[in-house]
């Protein structure tokens, strides 16, 4: 990882005694999708990654505690995320990483660590943030992935689902889109302000056609064929005197494939009743058709624009600017931009969040409490199931008149009623399905709670 900052008209790669060319790297709710086969998205170049993403594996950056092992290399030296996170001015942060876990991670670190001014209106610590992931679906924090995804499909393809630390609804995220998280003060928080920077700074880049926000808050087109199709919907997080707005940026996914990942047939999948939960607002989508890296820099450089700070005086960073030789350049300039890669020594906390986040406690145990019914016309049979913090606690049978055959599949269910009495039986379909003793029955549970049996 290198250090840059802003310059009016380039970015200036720092380093000490060496100087090498360096490449720059550089939706919310999806509805009408076509009914076309998900064959091809198991070829999809995101899930063909060199780098797999799953809930065991992150990629292997450097930690603070490795570096520190390592023999000291004395023709360069990398600044460190852990210290430009705490840079009294503005930052600009663009990952390379493609692991979600691994770049929400960075998100949450980089939010906590970013200084928070003496004025609660000052600006001029501000963050932003821009990363690509892998396919995963992303659910806001008090959602229910059993609601808002469809998990067969999901399970199926072997895409991860992830629960993010803001509120907000389910995303889809792939390689063609950019996710953005603009971080300021709780005082200077505004859903519509950067969201309208957005609009601003893209529309000035002659888009294929013109983008604007709507009362939400959300970015979206201007009126195509009578509507205002959805580009891009955010989620916000106010604690400790600081606030974000994140989002993601739809400008060249397959939004055919990746809707299907949030269609759920009811009849199927059953029905999720969650008054407790928050679901998404449904809305139609369309991609803008920009280039990621043209889009990271045209926002870039309207976030740049909006500052004109010399950092405070501070006796460590003083002392850091000497070390790397950046001590007129500090002075001088006022954003800096820090690109995070293979290389970037990882704060151990980053992997510690990563690791939290794969957690099946927090992706769907963190679930408020729900139920979920299901019909089966054949043996004329209605499951209620009761869930809560993602583990199944009980469980309600009802038959109409055309079923012949109540008691064995009553008897079926008894080994399951009697398990959940004493023990948590986390809400997976081959967890209940496994103590179901009917196959066909069994297997059609399974089947519907998430593909699994």
């Amino acid at each position: 990882m290198f250090l840059r900052r802003a310059l009016p008209r380039n970015l200036l790669l720092i380093q000490r005694r060496r100087i090498s060319n360096v490449n720059v790297p550089f939706e919310d709710d999806l509805t009408g999708f076509e009914d076309d086969s998900l064959a091809d998205f198991q070829h999809y170049p995101g899930l063909q990654q060199s780098t797999p993403v799953d809930q065991n594996n992150t990629p292997s950056t450097k930690t603070d505690k490795t570096i520190a092992q390592a023999p000291l290399q004395e023709t360069t030296i990398i600044p460190q995320l852990s210290k430009i996170s705490q840079l009294r001015n503005p930052v600009i942060f663009v990952s390379k990483l493609t692991n979600p876990y691994m770049n929400l991670a960075i998100e949450d670190y980089i939010y906590n660590a970013m200084p928070k001014p003496e004025g609660a209106k000052d600006n001029s610590f501000d963050r932003l943030m821009f990363y690509i992931n892998t396919p995963c679906v992303v659910i806001g924090k008090n959602q229910n992935p059993w609601q808002e995804v469809n998990l067969p499909v999901l399970n199926s393809l072997g895409v991860p689902m992830l629960r993010r630390r803001s509120g907000g609804g389910t995303v889809v995220h792939d390689l063609g889109n950019v996710n953005y998280s603009y971080m300021t003060t709780k005082a200077n928080f505004d859903r519509h302000k950067f969201a309208s920077y957005i609009v601003e700074a893209v529309n000035q880049a002659s888009p294929r056609f013109k983008i604007e926000t709507n009362e939400r808050g959300d970015i979206v087109s201007e009126k195509l064929l009578g509507l205002n199709y959805k580009i891009s919907g955010s989620a916000y997080k106010l604690s400790k005197g600081k606030s974000y707005h994140h989002g993601t940026m739809l400008l060249n996914s397959k939004l055919d494939v990746l809707g299907k990942l949030l269609h759920r047939d009811e009849k199927k999948l059953g029905i999720v009743d969650s008054k407790m939960s928050i679901p998404s607002v449904k809305s139609k989508v369309i991609n803008l058709e920009m280039k990621s890296d043209k889009f990271i820099d045209v926002v870039s450089q309207k976030f740049k624009s909006l500052y004109n700070v010399v950092p405070e005086e501070d006796t460590e960073m003083d002392e850091f600017n000497e070390m790397f030789g950046l001590t007129d350049f500090a002075k001088s300039q006022e954003v800096t931009l820090f690109v995070i890669d293979e290389a970037t020594t990882i704060p151990e906390e980053i992997h510690i969040t990563a690791d939290e986040l794969k957690q099946w406690s927090w992706r769907f145990g963190h679930t408020p409490k729900f139920t979920h019914s299901f019909k089966n016309q054949k043996h004329g049979l209605e499951i209620l199931f009761n869930v809560e913090k993602g583990c199944l606690k009980s469980f309600k049978l009802t038959f109409d008149d055309s079923n012949s055959d109540t008691k064995e599949i009553e008897k079926s269910f008894q080994y399951l009623e009697s398990h959940i009495k004493n023990n948590d039986l986390e809400y997976t379909g081959s967890n209940v399905a496994g103590f179901v003793l009917h196959d066909e029955i069994s297997d059609w549970i399974g089947e519907s709670i998430d593909g699994t049996i």
